[in-house]
């Protein structure tokens, strides 16, 4: 199966262009840079590596199984994901997969487990931000081996020192290797809690309360003693910061956010899960229910800062899955078919889903039936036109002097500075960078002393109306020629992908203080607390 994913990414990766941003590029860049400083000193190495964990929000700690890829094999962007599916991913669907198998199964015997491997393998939703260069499934691993303790441990009522330990280990493993995993941590925390105290009230049994007590204090202990003793300025940093305003640009109405995740898998794996909670139900499966459960509660808790990208739903989706292993059981054990030919059944529509989701060839021969495909499509970077953005790329190096800047009024697929420099990285040192999100940037003024612009036409932009006017309202000042736009004149046209034309412009005088104070009386009218910068 490893070869097989390495195989799966190979094919993958081959259909895209070097057109990676954001964070999309962020991992890779660390790969390629941590590999680069292990090989030529591996104490600085370690020390830096210790100083990531205590103090950055992207660690580096995720990287470190996957260096001896890059010294073996090279830091290539294949390597890269081939590191990160070998390591991380196959593991987490093997675990998952066999756990949920096994809690799935009746007494009688079943010859179900290929068919759920199969699916656990297949399952889009932890690919998705796996080809994108996002390695946040290896906090998916750790949650799953705290989501076996707890359940093994009947909620930590069994040996609950030893397992309060494990579990609370794994859970700051996660929150270790990617802080957001917090959120995750926590939801699977309140339902083992809720799962434990509904148990123990049905039982009546007061020593498995103290015992759970118990062991949940180990767990907390745990938690939090590695994490004051290792990231004791990156848990300061998060207590003093106030992340619902910080990313209050990412998040949406409830029914957007549902609509998120309802997109990232197909209607027939809906289907099966909701099936699947069914079955659990009436033969009261009560793994299926209690990982159904800690996936509800961590979107729950996870929506009120931001929604959730494909990585933030990879441990929703992690937690349906028993629910879907259920669903596959029941139908491999009771199909009048032999179980071979169920579990070939179950293999042909898993890899309709992924092909679908994942390749344009797929996507496109399957749109008649595209309700066994995500609606969410994570297919290979590309960009139409790409012979128009290495002509703005190579006007900008025809008319930069060493000293020029350029700011490009544009955050989104189509264009940013970050795509821009991706595609060639001699661009870096003349970025003049702008405000990408209100609430958490605000407006750079730096940006209007570059001697080039680039603005668009169609707006460009990558959340939802008004949480990006640091960049809407400069593009159309600049656009329409008014405020301070009247400093700028254009001197180039390009058309991009999706139709979108972008123009690049001059400055041909500084933009005056009265401009500026113009510019910064609009911005107030939404951020009031934003103020106007010396001039």
């Amino acid at each position: 199966m490893v070869l097989l994913s390495i195989a799966l990414s190979s094919a993958y990766i081959a259909l895209e262009e070097y057109v990676y941003y954001w964070d999309f590029v962020a991992y890779f860049n660390r790969f390629k840079q941590q590999g680069s400083l292990l090989v030529e000193s591996p104490f600085n190495w370690l020390g830096q590596l210790g100083n990531s964990i205590a103090t950055e929000d992207y660690g580096v700690a995720i990287l470190a199984p996957l260096m001896p890829f890059h010294i073996i094999l090279g830091d290539s962007r294949f390597v890269f994901i081939a590191g990160i599916v070998t390591v991380y991913l196959v593991p987490t669907a093997l675990c998952m997969g066999r756990l949920s198998y096994l809690e799935a199964v009746s007494e009688k015997p079943s010859r179900a487990w290929p068919a759920v491997w199969i699916a656990a393998f297949l399952y889009t939703p932890i690919w998705a931000p796996t080809l994108r260069g996002l390695p946040d499934v290896a906090g998916c691993l750790a949650l799953t081996a705290a989501t076996y303790l707890l359940w093994k441990s009947k909620f930590l009522t069994r040996e609950p020192v030893a397992s309060g330990i494990s579990v609370g280990a794994c859970l700051w493993l996660a929150f270790m290797l990617r802080r957001w995993y917090a959120y995750a941590a926590i939801g699977i925390a309140v339902s083992a809690a809720l799962s434990c105290l509904l148990q123990i009230c049905k039982d009546r049994d007061l020593a498995a309360f103290r015992k759970a007590a118990l062991g949940g204090g180990c767990a907390v202990f745990v938690i939090s003693a590695t994490a004051l003793n290792y990231q004791l300025p990156l848990i300061g940093k998060i207590l003093g910061t106030n992340y619902g305003d910080l990313y209050s640009g990412y998040r949406t109405i409830f029914i957007n956010q549902l609509g998120e995740i309802a997109s990232r898998l197909s209607l027939v794996n809906w289907l099966l899960i909701l099936v699947g909670l069914l079955i659990s139900v009436l033969r009261r499966n009560g793994f299926s229910l209690f990982s159904a459960s800690a996936a509800v509660l961590t979107f729950l808790f996870f929506t009120r800062t931001q929604d959730p990208e494909r990585h933030h739903s990879m441990p929703i989706f992690l937690w349906l899955f028993p629910a879907y292993a259920q669903a596959i059981v029941a139908i491999v054990s009771g199909s009048a078919l032999r179980a071979r030919w169920a579990t070939v059944a179950t293999a042909f529509v898993a890899g309709l889903a992924f092909m679908g989701t994942f390749f344009p060839v797929g996507r496109q021969l399957l749109s008649p039936i595209s309700f066994v495909f995500a609606k969410e499509d994570t297919l290979p970077l590309r960009l139409d036109n790409l012979s128009e953005y290495r002509r703005l790329i190579a006007d900008l190096f025809g008319k930069m002097k060493p000293e020029d800047r350029f700011s490009v009024f544009a955050s989104g697929p189509i264009l940013s500075d970050s795509l821009l420099f991706s595609l060639d990285a001699n661009l870096l040192p003349h970025v003049g960078w702008i405000c990408q999100v209100d609430s958490r940037d605000q407006f750079r003024p730096g940006a209007l002393k570059s001697r080039y612009v680039v603005v668009t036409d169609r707006l460009v932009t990558h959340l939802q109306a008004g949480a990006q006017i640091c960049i809407t309202i400069p593009n159309q000042y600049i656009l329409e020629g008014k405020g301070i736009g009247a400093a700028y004149k254009r001197i180039a046209e390009y058309r991009l992908s999706g139709g979108v034309t972008a123009y690049l412009y001059e400055q041909v005088r500084p933009v005056s203080k009265s401009e500026v104070d113009a510019l910064y009386g609009e911005f107030r009218k939404k951020y009031p607390d934003w103020t106007i910068p010396d001039w």
